[in-house]
C-alpha cells in the first residue's frame, strides 16, 4: 500500500511539473507573438532604440515569473508601455481608444509606419536587396562597412606557382558578436582571382588565444600576393605573430613580414615601422600591450561604428491607416491592440513614454546577469518571429510553425549548455525546408574521421578513405553507426538540416554526420566487424568535394567539350569559344556552384530573355503573412550573344548539391530548353541570404525572397528537375565510373 502511495504520488509530481512547464510554453509563446507585433510593426521612436536581442532575453525572463493570466498581461504592459506607450493588452476585447494616439494639433504631424520589402531590421546586411523603413522617422543607419580588414602587401614574383601557408594566432574580445577571420589572396595579372580564401566557411569565433593557417598557392600568372585579418560585424580582434612560408623541396620556408609580431607602436596605415594597413568604415586599428600572444604587443581590430540619422522614405504606395490596429487573442484569455501608424513630430511619436530610459537600464543590467536559459529562450523567440512575418515559403511548406515553436521553448527550458542549445535551434528551422538554413555557434570546430561516405542504392556506402590500414575499402557498406543501425544514425542527423530536397539533405548529412569533437571515437560495423576511426582532422568545408571531375575543361573523344562550370573561369570559356562552336556537343557540369561564369547562357540563347519576374521580394506591412501588398520582382534579363552554340547537341548534368545561383543558371537551361537536362533534382532553394545573430553569436541565414520557375510555377522544395534521372551505383563507385557523365555523353552521341 505504501509503495502504491509512492507511485502515485510521484506521478502527481512529474504531472504537475509537466503542466507548470507548459504554461510556462504558452506564456512564452504569448509574450512572442507581442515581442514580433511591437519590434517589426508598432512605429514608436522609443521601439527604435531598444536592444531587442537582449529585450527579448529579459522579457523571456520576466514572463517566467508569472503564475497566472493576470500576471502575465501585467508583466507584458510594464515590458512594452516603456517602448510602446500605446498599446494595450487585456484580458478582454475591447473598443480602442483612438484618442490616446491623437495629438490635439493634428496639422503639425506626419504618420510613422513600418514598411518592408523583405526585411533588413536587425539583420547582418543592411545595405542589399531587403530594407525595413520606419517612414517619416529618422532611423539610425549603421553606415559601418560589413568588416574591419588588416591587411599586408607582398610582392609575389619569387613564389609563382609555389605553395604557400599563412598562420596566425586569433582571438576574439569577450563581449564580440561578429566572427573573425584570417584571408589571403593572389590576384592574376588578368585582374581576376589565383586564390582566395577567408574563413568564411569556419569562421573564428572562440575568445581564446588560437593558432589558424591557410594553405594555398601563388599562381604562375600572379600580380599580387595578400594577406591579413579581419572581424565581421561587431567586437574585436586581436592577431599576434604572423608568418608566411613557401614549400620548396617539401620543406617550408618563411617569408620575411615586417612588424609581423607587432612590436611596432602604430598599424592600420603604413609607414617606416609596419606595412599593415587598415580599411573599411568603423573600425579602429591599434596595438594593445596587454593582450599580446608573443612579445610585448599585438594587433587590435575593434568596431567603433559610423552611425547616420536618415529620414525614412516610402519604398512603395501601399501603407496601414491611421487607427489600424493589430488585434488579436495571443494567449487564452490575452488580447492584443497594437496600433500601427502613429503621429509623429520633429521630436517624437505621440503618446511619449516616460520609462525608457528606466527600461533600457533594466535590460541592459540584466544582459549581463541572465542565466543562458532566458537566453535561449529570447534566441527561440527572436528567430520565431523573423520567419513568422517574414518567410516566403510557408505556402510551399507543411509546418505548423506555432507548434514547432512550442517544441523549441521546451527544449530550451532543459538545454543545460551551448551545444545541446544548437541542436535546439538547428531542430527549430529544420522544418522550414530551406536549404539557405545554416546555423552556427559560439565555438564551432569541427572534426571528422579519415573517411567518407554517402547514401547509394538505399545502403551507407564507404567513397573515401583517406588513411591506410583501416580495413576499410571504397564501396564497403557500414551496416551500423556507433552500435545503431546507420537509418536510425541518419534520422537525428537529418532532423537537424533543413533542406528542400531529399538531395540536399543527403548532401549535408554525409559532412554532418561525421562531424564531433577533436578524437572523438566514431565506431562503425563493416562487413560484420566493428572497426574504431578516430576524429582528429579539422573539417575544411572545400574537403567536401563540390565538382566530381577534378578537370576545368577537357575535349573528349569524338569532339565533344567537357566543361567543368564549378571550376573553370568566363575568360576561360571566352577562349574556347571558336572549338565549341566547331564542337559536335557541349557537356556543361553543375553538380555545384558556377564560377561566376553564368554569362555562358547567353551563347544557349536564340533570343532575348523576356523573363523578368522570377525574383520576389515580398512587400510587407501587416504581420503574420496578413494582406502581403505584393512582390518587387526582378529577373537577369539575358541578351543573346555570338556564336550561338544552342544549335548543337548540350548537356547539363546535376544532382542535389546544385543550390542557389546555380539553380538560377540551371532555370534559364530548364525554362527556355536550351539543353538536355541528366542527373538528380537540384536543391529546390534560390534567392538571396539574410543572415541575422542572435545573443551568444549563433548565427542563422535563411532565404527572404521567393523564387519561382520562369513559368511561374513552384521552385523551393522541387528544384530543376532532369530530363533523365540518373542514379550512383555501388558497383560503378568500386569501378571508379562517373556515371552522371557516362549517360551525358550517350545523349550527345545519340
Amino acid at each position: 500500500m505504501k509503495k502504491y502511495i509512492l507511485v502515485l504520488f510521484a506521478a502527481m509530481f512529474v504531472g504537475a511539473c509537466q503542466a507548470q512547464q507548459q504554461d510556462k510554453v504558452q506564456n512564452l509563446k504569448t509574450f512572442a507573438k507581442a515581442y514580433g507585433y511591437v519590434k517589426y510593426f508598432h512605429p514608436s521612436d522609443e521601439a527604435s532604440e531598444i536592444d531587442w536581442n537582449s529585450f527579448a532575453a529579459f522579457g523571456a525572463n520576466e514572463i517566467l515569473k508569472c503564475n497566472s493570466t493576470t500576471e502575465v498581461i501585467a508583466t507584458l504592459n510594464n515590458l512594452f508601455k516603456p517602448i510602446a506607450p500605446s498599446v494595450v493588452f487585456s484580458n478582454t476585447k475591447q473598443q480602442y481608444d483612438i484618442s490616446a494616439i491623437t495629438p490635439s494639433n493634428t496639422k503639425v504631424y506626419k504618420p510613422a509606419y513600418w514598411q518592408h520589402k523583405g526585411v533588413s531590421k536587425d539583420m547582418n546586411y543592411q545595405d542589399g536587396v531587403y530594407s525595413s523603413v520606419r517612414v517619416n522617422r529618422f532611423n539610425e543607419i549603421d553606415e559601418t562597412g560589413v568588416f574591419g580588414n588588416l591587411a599586408l602587401a607582398i610582392d609575389p614574383e619569387q613564389y609563382k606557382g609555389k605553395e604557400i601557408k599563412y598562420t596566425g594566432w586569433v582571438k576574439l574580445k569577450e563581449d564580440s558578436k561578429g566572427t573573425g577571420h584570417l584571408w589571403l589572396r593572389v590576384d592574376k595579372t588578368d585582374k581576376t582571382l589565383g586564390f582566395f580564401e577567408n574563413m568564411d566557411n569556419n569562421p573564428i569565433k572562440s575568445n581564446e588565444w588560437k593558432q589558424y593557417e591557410i594553405v594555398g598557392k601563388v599562381d604562375e600568372a600572379a600580380s599580387g600576393l595578400y594577406l591579413g585579418a579581419f572581424i565581421k560585424g561587431k567586437g574585436g580582434l586581436f592577431l599576434d605573430d604572423v608568418h608566411l612560408y613557401y614549400k620548396e623541396n617539401n620543406e617550408w620556408i618563411e617569408i620575411p613580414i615586417k612588424n609581423s609580431d607587432f612590436e611596432a607602436n602604430s598599424i592600420g596605415v603604413k609607414n617606416e615601422e609596419t606595412s599593415w594597413t587598415g580599411s573599411s568604415k568603423g573600425y579602429s586599428y591599434t596595438v594593445s600591450n596587454t593582450e599580446s600572444k608573443e612579445g610585448k604587443n599585438c594587433a587590435v581590430i575593434t568596431y567603433e561604428g559610423k552611425g547616420n540619422k536618415v529620414k525614412g522614405k516610402a519604398l512603395f504606395d501601399s501603407f496601414p491607416k491611421f487607427g489600424e490596429l493589430i488585434e488579436k487573442e495571443i494567449g487564452v484569455g490575452i488580447f492584443c491592440q497594437i496600433p500601427l501608424n502613429l503621429y509623429g513630430n520633429n521630436e517624437n511619436t505621440y503618446p511619449k513614454s516616460k520609462t525608457l530610459s528606466s527600461l533600457q537600464k533594466h535590460v541592459k543590467n540584466a544582459s549581463e546577469s541572465l542565466d543562458y536559459t532566458s537566453i535561449y529562450l529570447g534566441n527561440v523567440i527572436n528567430t520565431y518571429n523573423v520567419f513568422q512575418h517574414f518567410y516566403p515559403y510557408f505556402n510551399e511548406v507543411d509546418v505548423d510553425w506555432n507548434k514547432v515553436l512550442e517544441t523549441a521553448l521546451e527544449r530550451s527550458l532543459n538545454d543545460k549548455n551551448d551545444s545541446d542549445y544548437l541542436i535546439t535551434l538547428q531542430k527549430f528551422t529544420a522544418p522550414l525546408r530551406d536549404g539557405h538554413i545554416h546555423v552556427s555557434g559560439p565555438k564551432m570546430d569541427y572534426y571528422v574521421p579519415p573517411i567518407k561516405w554517402e547514401w547509394i542504392e538505399g545502403k551507407l556506402v564507404i567513397t573515401q578513405v583517406n588513411e591506410e590500414g583501416l580495413g576499410i575499402q571504397i564501396g564497403d557498406i557500414v551496416t551500423k553507426v556507433n552500435n545503431q543501425l546507420s537509418e536510425d544514425y541518419f534520422k537525428e542527423i537529418n532532423s537537424r538540416i533543413s533542406a528542400g530536397t531529399e538531395g540536399w539533405l543527403n548532401y549535408r548529412a554525409q559532412s554532418t554526420s561525421l562531424f564531433g569533437e577533436k578524437d572523438e571515437e566514431l565506431i562503425i560495423e563493416v562487413n560484420s566487424k566493428n572497426i574504431v576511426l578516430n576524429k582528429d582532422k579539422k573539417y575544411d568545408y572545400r574537403d567536401n568535394d563540390i565538382a566530381i571531375q577534378e578537370n576545368t575543361y577537357k575535349l573528349l573523344d569524338g569532339n565533344i567539350y567537357y566543361l567543368n562550370l564549378d571550376k573553370i573561369e568566363m575568360d576561360t570559356i571566352n577562349a574556347l569559344l571558336p572549338q565549341l562552336e566547331q564542337s559536335k556537343g557541349i557537356i556543361c557540369d553543375l553538380r555545384g556552384y558556377p564560377n561566376g561564369n553564368h554569362d555562358f547562357i547567353s551563347h544557349l540563347l536564340k533570343k532575348k530573355d523576356t523573363s523578368t519576374a522570377w525574383m520576389r521580394i515580398p512587400k510587407i506591412i501587416y504581420p503574420d503573412h496578413e494582406k502581403i501588398i505584393g512582390y518587387e520582382k526582378d529577373g537577369w534579363e539575358i541578351q543573346p550573344k555570338k556564336p550561338y552554340l544552342g544549335d548543337k547537341k548540350v548537356v547539363f548534368i546535376i544532382d542535389g548539391r546544385s543550390i542557389s545561383y546555380a539553380e538560377s543558371f540551371m532555370s534559364f537551361i530548364e525554362g527556355y530548353k536550351l539543353a538536355t537536362i541528366v542527373g538528380q533534382p537540384t536543391a529546390g532553394t534560390n534567392g538571396n541570404i539574410n543572415p541575422f545573430t542572435l545573443l551568444r553569436n549563433f548565427n542563422i541565414s535563411w532565404t527572404g525572397m521567393k523564387v519561382v520557375k520562369h513559368d511561374g510555377s513552384q521552385h523551393h522544395g522541387i528544384g530543376i528537375l532532369p530530363d533523365i534521372y540518373v542514379n550512383k551505383s555501388i558497383d560503378g563507385l568500386k569501378s571508379g565510373k562517373d556515371e552522371f557523365l557516362e549517360k551525358a555523353l550517350e545523349v550527345v552521341l545519340e
